[in-house]
């Protein structure tokens, strides 16, 4: 099942270092993460499936609904899912996923590896693998400190040492864009271009670098080069730097305990917008983020 890995990540992306500890109590689930935790698995399959069946599809919706479906028993609608869904849309982990071992015993299963190994091999031949291991060491040390931080009291020298990954990892992402620019799917895969958005993400120190990012990120989405769902992250994180509301409601506060949205420029028409990359309507993100948080206040 990707779309826990998934969240995670955006949620370090997301989440101001410095929020407070979150209060407990944990309801019924609202979202499809919420459901796939719950391990209600035809709840997830449903509100996944409906992600996908949208014109555009929220990106990932579609392997998160096969997941759900294999673990439910329904074989031919997981199949029918993962045979529809692009290779590039697959995870690395495909072959190994616990939550689709229902479909290992199905000739089906190794005919669907056999074309996601093929298409894998034919888009790596170009990865600049060296540029991959580096940025992997930076991003692994980026969600190191955050994670250990999210797990205990943000003290001073937590907060710093965060602090310092974020300056170094800046300054090689500065070098890098500064003389190659935005790199494209060919030399580092789509998992190598969310590990560059990552870095800008967290470069919060230095908004003009950001602000040069933004634009730069938008022109390799144009190119198809680049997640849209990346660009909405990033944009809204300037926008709100700049003291500007954010137009695609990826940044969240605590507010008298409830969680909400930061300011929305054009708020009514946001799921628009939201759509049109790739994401699910804010309703759901919210749904999501607060499943997430009460989920990990019971940890």
């Amino acid at each position: 099942m990707i779309e826990p890995h998934r969240l995670a990540a955006l949620l370090l992306a997301t989440v101001p270092m410095a929020w407070p500890a979150l209060a407990a109590a944990q309801t019924s689930p609202r979202s499809a993460s919420g459901a796939y935790d719950a391990k209600d698995w035809k709840t997830c399959a449903r509100l996944y499936g409906e992600q996908a069946e949208r014109t555009p599809p929220v990106r990932g919706a579609a392997y998160d609904a096969a997941c759900c479906l294999a673990l439910a028993g329904d074989v031919e609608g997981a199949f029918a899912r993962l045979q529809r869904t692009p290779s590039e849309q697959l995870p690395e982990a495909l072959a190994d996923d616990p939550d689709l071992a229902a479909l290992h015993g199905d000739p089906r299963w190794q005919a669907l590896l056999v074309r996601y190994r093929a298409d894998n091999e034919a888009s790596a031949t170009n990865l600049d693998t060296a540029l991959l291991e580096e940025l992997t060491r930076r991003v692994d040390r980026d969600q190191e400190v955050r994670n250990r931080s999210f797990q205990g009291p943000q003290g001073e020298l937590a907060i710093q040492e965060a602090m310092a990954v974020d300056r170094d990892n800046t300054a090689w992402l500065k070098r890098y864009l500064e003389e190659h620019g935005w790199p494209p799917h060919a030399k580092v895969g789509r998992k190598g271009s969310q590990g560059f958005w990552l870095l800008a993400q967290h470069a919060d120190a230095d908004p003009r670098f950001q602000e040069q990012v933004l634009e730069m990120l938008g022109d390799a989405v144009a190119r198809g080069e680049a997640s849209g769902v990346h660009l909405a992250y990033l944009s809204d994180r300037v926008r709100l730097a700049q003291g500007r509301p954010q137009r695609y409601g990826t940044q969240f506060e605590r507010v008298d305990g409830t969680l909400r949205p930061r300011p929305i420029e054009d708020a009514d028409t946001v799921d628009a917008r939201r759509a049109a990359l790739g994401m699910e309507t804010l309703d759901e993100y919210a749904a999501r983020m607060e499943d997430a948080y009460a989920a990990d206040s019971q940890d």
